[in-house]
């Protein structure tokens, strides 16, 4: 998997290649770095050039033909559909549907519109929506800033069921040290739409590693203490 775009107007040149062992890849940076814009040339939002390469070359494809699932902070659910209706939107797939309900523990939720729910459990139904058609990758774009602590750790957990269960790359968009350390492979940190670094989670310069126990890391950043299951 192969990506190498770039964008003329604004200085935008970016290339990556996943390692083989690489399932989720964290993109971090100061805002403005040019984290979104990557997602949105991968998805097709944004025009650019260079090559995209997953299972085949995505730059001149549009969207609609690019194999991805992507979730957003504001989940992006439709409210006039209820929750099963919402899933079988993305694919007319009833099986698939009931599959991913009980796979994220949201088969309760099923007949609920999204103004009847909370922010963690509309976040899981945007999440299992975004698997309806098996992605061959799927962006989060900082979908779990807005949660607070307890429902983050029950998404992350989503996401590393996502990561067991399904040959699906992802790519996550993130600021929150902690889950970096949690759920990603690999991460590269950008700068004005160049790379300028690259690790391996606990080898992450943002936060400052305090201590490092056997299913624990104790991180500081920014002032502020992480303990992070690992």
């Amino acid at each position: 998997m192969y990506i190498k775009i770039y964008k003329k107007l604004n200085n935008f040149n970016l290339d990556i290649e996943f390692s083989t062992d690489t399932k989720l890849l964290a993109i971090i940076g100061k805002s403005g770095s040019g984290k979104t814009t990557i997602l949105r040339c991968i998805a097709g939002f944004d025009k650019c050039e260079g090559s995209i390469k997953f299972d085949k070359e995505w730059i001149n494809l549009p969207p609609q033909k690019r194999d991805f699932g992507i979730v957003f902070q504001n989940y992006a659910l439709f409210n006039n559909m209820n929750v099963f209706k919402n899933l079988l939107f993305a694919k007319n797939d009833k099986n698939r549907a009931k599959y991913l309900m009980e796979l994220m523990e949201i088969e309760h939720l099923q007949k609920r519109y999204p103004y009847e729910l909370s922010g963690g459990e509309a976040q899981r139904v945007a999440l299992a929506r975004s698997m309806m058609n098996e992605p061959k990758v799927l962006l989060l774009d900082e979908p779990f800033s807005a949660l607070n602590y307890e429902l983050k750790q029950k998404l992350y957990n989503e996401i590393e069921i996502i990561k067991e269960k399904f040959h699906t790359q992802i790519i996550l968009i993130s600021h929150d040290v902690s889950e970096v350390y949690r759920l990603a492979d690999e991460v590269i940190e950008i700068d004005e739409g160049k790379i300028i670094n690259k690790f391996k989670p606990d080898k992450v310069p943002i936060g400052k590693l305090i201590e490092k126990k056997e299913n624990e890391i104790i991180v500081e950043c920014e002032g502020k203490v992480y303990r992070v299951r690992v």
